[in-house]
């Protein structure tokens, strides 16, 4: 196996939540791999700072995030907590970067994928443009996220899921909508492998830009979300960010008794 590929990689418990150092995600690609052979369901999901703060007062999906069987780095403060708290280096991992190329490899691994999450019509937006760049793409099914509050949509919904039977379900509904609706449902899922991984689909649509990526590779993708929708994601990074960073230091300095208490 190629010596970049690291599919058991180490592990630091970022606020008892265990993350998975992958040092590219061609390994967390062949970890997805190994997971949908699995004769058990697995479920798969992220950490950056936002779901971190999240989890940190949601007890529920903290709970969820510690339950995973793959948790992995989606994000530059999370690496830096890595480093600060085991002097582990971790890769930012964002999958609004690689959908395709994932999308490719389980193409040719023939392994199907449904996708769920985003705006009436984002999903099948997505679909052209997935079709127009990757036309023998193993994605069987679409659906957009706004099903939540209308329980026969919900079942429908499933119930096309498991007559498609996927490998892989990727759900987009935003933190902690998506875990919660994931861990509630999923032993009605016919599926290998549960995948929470945020609003990639409206990455893939436009209708939220991309950073440059030096700003990416700087651990800046946040300043330019925020520069984009400031009103809107002022709490989520101009607070949010030194609030995670000082339970970080803290808990570098006296030890996991504060932060790492849930």
């Amino acid at each position: 196996m190629n010596a970049l590929i690291d599919t058991f990689p180490e592990k630091t418990f970022i606020e008892n939540i265990a993350v998975d150092a992958f040092p590219n995600q061609q390994s967390l690609f062949e970890r997805l791999i190994i997971e949908i052979q699995k004769p058990t369901q697995s479920f798969v999901a992220y950490l950056n700072v936002h779901v971190a703060n999240t989890a940190f007062t949601n007890p529920q999906l903290k709970s969820i995030l510690k339950s995973c069987d793959v948790v992995y780095c989606d994000g530059a403060g999370i690496a830096l907590a890595a480093k600060l708290l085991k002097k582990l280096t971790y890769t930012r991992i964002t999958a609004a970067d690689w959908l395709f190329e994932l999308l490719k490899v389980m193409s040719d691994r023939g392994l199907k994928v449904y996708l769920l999450g985003g705006e009436p019509g984002v999903p099948e937006q997505a679909l052209q443009i997935i079709n127009q760049k990757l036309p023998n793409h193993s994605v069987v099914g679409v659906h957009h996220g706004y099903i939540l509050k209308n329980e026969g949509l919900e079942n429908r919904v499933i119930d096309q899921i498991n007559a498609l039977k996927p490998d892989l379900l990727i759900v987009g509904f935003g933190t902690p909508l998506q875990e919660v609706w994931l861990d509630k449902n999923r032993h009605r899922l016919n599926v290998s492998v549960v995948y929470a991984i945020g609003a990639v689909m409206d990455y893939l649509v436009g209708k939220v830009s991309r950073c440059p990526q030096w700003m990416g590779d700087c651990g800046l993708e946040w300043l330019y979300r925020f520069c984009v929708e400031p009103k809107r994601l002022f709490g989520r990074y101009i607070l949010g960010n030194p609030w995670f960073l000082s339970r970080i230091l803290l808990t570098a300095i006296t030890g996991p008794r504060f932060s790492e208490a849930v």
